[in-house]
This record gives structure tokens, C-alpha cells and sequence, in this order.
């Protein structure tokens, strides 16, 4: 399972390892392959901007803002307290490593063929067009894939929207169960 850019680090192990995956759940993977990516690389070239110019704090509002909105301290810290100490603290990592690597990821519709699980992917209503885009792309690399939108969530689902998201995780994992040994029944 990945949530954002873990979304892509599990679409790249699962294609990579198929023989080792047995089910693959996406929650709003990255905008990094869809039209509007010049876009989305836009917007991170200017939080890349941002954390030079005015620090990592100031990134980490810009970002946050712009994928949950600008009530995103609150909302958080409401779902999940201690959420935004977490945030700053990895945001060094965030800002320096993941977003790099996100941004010079490639990944196709021939790497997505390698894929031979079982695939969910889960999006918000109100997560915007860039994941409106991912949604579509998702669906279409994957024709056979399970697909659940939770009404009302942006791309803070996972933490805002548990219960329904686990309620998506958990039928889907239900239909796809493995037995002890790891091998699917």
C-alpha cells in the first residue's frame, strides 16, 4: 500500500517484483505522469524556491497548503495531534530527498504492464484536478482495477476520512486474502 509519493515507491516495487506483491492499494499516488505534470513540476520548483529563499517551514506551509488548503494545522492536529510537530520534523527529508526522487521518477504504461496483482485505488472528491488526473490514469493503466472516492476528502483522506478509507482497505484485502505461508488462496 502507498499513500502519495509512497504510492509511487509501491507502483515501482510492484513492478519490479510481481512475483513478490500480492495486492497493490494506491491512495492518491503522485501527479507526476499525468497532463498536468509540467504543472505539478511547477509547483515543486517553487517550493523548491520557497525552502531556499524563506526555510523549510515556509515549504512546508506552501506544500501543505496547497494539497490539503490553508486550514491544514488544524485539521490535522484535530485527526491526528502531534501530526504537524511530525510534518516539520520530517520535512528535511521531505524537501531534500523525496521530492527530488519523486520528481525524476519514470514510470509508463509498459512499466504499469509488469503489474499482475490485484489493484484499489482510493481518491477524495475534493482533492483537486491533479488527482482527478491520477485517478483517471490509474484506472486506465489498470483496467481491472477496484475503485473507492470518499465523498468530502481532499488528499489529507488517510487521516481525515479513516474509517472510510479503512473500510475500503479492508474489503478489498478481504477479497484478495492470502494464506499463512504469503501466497494468495
Amino acid at each position: 500500500m502507498g499513500f502519495s509519493y509512497s504510492g509511487a515507491v509501491a507502483m515501482q516495487l510492484a513492478a519490479d517484483a510481481a512475483e513478490k506483491v500480492h495486492s497493490l492499494t494506491l491512495v492518491e499516488p503522485p501527479p507526476v505522469h499525468v497532463p498536468s505534470a509540467p504543472e505539478f513540476r511547477a509547483a515543486n520548483e517553487q517550493l523548491f524556491a520557497a525552502r531556499r529563499a524563506r526555510g523549510l517551514e515556509a515549504a512546508l506551509e506552501e506544500f501543505l497548503t496547497l494539497v490539503i488548503g490553508p486550514h491544514w494545522r488544524t485539521d490535522m492536529e484535530r485527526h491526528l495531534p502531534g501530526s504537524v510537530e511530525q510534518m516539520r520534523r520530517d520535512s528535511r527529508s521531505f524537501f531534500d530527498i523525496d521530492m527530488p526522487a519523486l520528481l525524476a521518477w519514470r514510470f509508463a504504461a509498459e512499466d504499469a504492464s509488469r503489474i499482475k496483482c490485484p489493484v484499489l485505488h482510493v481518491g477524495g472528491t475534493d482533492s483537486g484536478p491533479w488527482f482527478a488526473e491520477v485517478r483517471r490514469l490509474i484506472l486506465g493503466w489498470f483496467p481491472n482495477a477496484e475503485d473507492v472516492v470518499v465523498d468530502g476528502a481532499d488528499h489529507s483522506l488517510a487521516i481525515t476520512h479513516t474509517a472510510k478509507v479503512a473500510v475500503a482497505l479492508n474489503s478489498f484485502m478481504r477479497r484478495h486474502p492470502m494464506s499463512s505461508s504469503g501466497e494468495p488462496r
